[in-house]
């Protein structure tokens, strides 16, 4: 089939509206304009951001939509200007765009492009317009990549290049799940040799936590999770120790665990409750905290002014720090040469026919991470 140049039928996973299942739909996927890639997608992964769109954490989500944001595929065609990418290249899709030229990019501080971050957040390409469309209307495109459907259309700033040895099929978590856990470690929170480190949540980015605590050299790395059948794997992964938070008093554990409190603590769950725990139960004195899970567009969590004067400390974290277009493809390496495990972290495999099953696995915490294969069959 000769596609470049012409519209493309296919299939995606519509989200109609806020709280209801996706609906498998025949889209229409338009050419790429000026600046912008068409992606035929491989796989895509099943992440709670996503869920939490669809929950409604957003209020001013853009519905109808196509989501996903954690995506690999191949580029089947190129618009007017491209030079990053040519049709055949395997590549990674980016929630996050890198320029490269802008302050922002050219900025050590931080990892947000200046000229199209907040373009991103709109959920449609930078003309503010969308590339999919579905029984005569718009779709917006979540983060402007939307790697639920077998075809999307994004900007060159938001494709990472990667090693064509690299296996598409299941690469989709290089674009979330592994930067966003193993970035936490080796970007935002910086852990030296010998440090002590805790992980609320074992789910992929919490593994990929421990990887990042394991490749630092932490001393002492402590899993936490209420499910304690990912215990055996959080081990594998270079957890020392694990705990199920709902059988100790964990603070205390903690504190006698690590001599007062863990040097580092992560959080990759989405619960503020949990994320005040894990900022107490940090080293009174130097611990620091790093927040990765998302909650509510808005909402806070308290933690003691008299524990930030005596040296606690408190950060987020995005995307890992990661310059998304120069930092995966290294990763991808890293993946490649067997010091990412990542097939160890697909626990399931689905077809995109299956994608609300996927959902359903996540909520239940039946899955470490679950992919949509767009090559499997129903």
């Amino acid at each position: 089939m000769v596609t470049p140049g012409k519209p493309i039928q296919c299939r995606a996973a519509v989200a109609w509206e806020v709280n209801k299942p996706f609906s498998l739909e025949n889209v229409e996927v338009a050419v790429p304009k000026k600046g912008e890639v068409r992606i035929k997608m491989s796989s895509t992964g099943v992440c709670h951001s996503d869920l939490h769109d669809l929950e409604g954490i957003n209020k001013n989500y853009p519905f109808p939509s196509i989501f996903g944001h954690e995506g690999a595929g191949v580029v089947e065609s190129i618009g007017k200007g491209v030079t990053s990418v040519k049709p055949g290249d395997k590549v990674v899709l980016c929630f996050e765009s890198f320029c490269g030229e802008c302050e922002n990019c050219r900025n050590t501080k931080t990892h947000l492009c200046k000229k199209t971050h907040s373009v991103m957040r709109t959920h449609f390409q930078e003309d503010g317009t969308s590339r999919i469309s579905c029984k005569g209307q718009k779709l917006s495109q979540m983060n402007s990549i939307s790697t639920f459907s077998e075809y999307t259309v994004t900007s060159e700033l938001n494709v990472a290049k990667v090693n064509p040895a690299a296996n598409p099929n299941i690469l989709c978590l290089a674009g979330c799940c592994i930067p966003t856990g193993y970035g936490a470690v080796m970007n935002t929170a910086q852990v030296p040799p010998g440090a002590t480190c805790a992980i609320w949540g074992l789910g992929g980015v919490g593994m990929c936590v421990v990887m990042g605590c394991r490749d630092s050299g932490a001393s002492k790395i402590i899993g936490i999770d209420v499910n304690s059948r990912k215990f055996e794997l959080a081990k594998e992964f270079g957890c020392t120790d694990v705990i199920n938070p709902e059988e100790v008093n964990l603070q205390n554990k903690l504190a006698e665990m690590t001599n007062g409190g863990p040097d580092f603590c992560f959080v990759s769950v989405g619960l503020v409750p949990v994320m005040e725990e894990a900022f107490n139960s940090s080293h009174p004195q130097w611990g620091k905290t790093v927040i990765i899970g998302l909650t509510n567009v808005g909402e806070t969590m308290k933690v003691g002014i008299w524990d930030l004067i005596y040296g606690r400390k408190l950060v987020g974290t995005h995307y890992g720090g990661y310059k998304t277009r120069i930092g995966i493809p290294k990763l991808v390496e890293k993946v490649l040469n067997g010091d990412l495990e990542l097939e160890k972290l697909i626990t399931h495999r689905l077809p995109l026919e299956k994608i609300n099953e996927g959902f359903d696995m996540l909520i239940s915490g039946e899955t470490l991470r679950t992919i949509i294969d767009f090559d499997m069959k129903p």
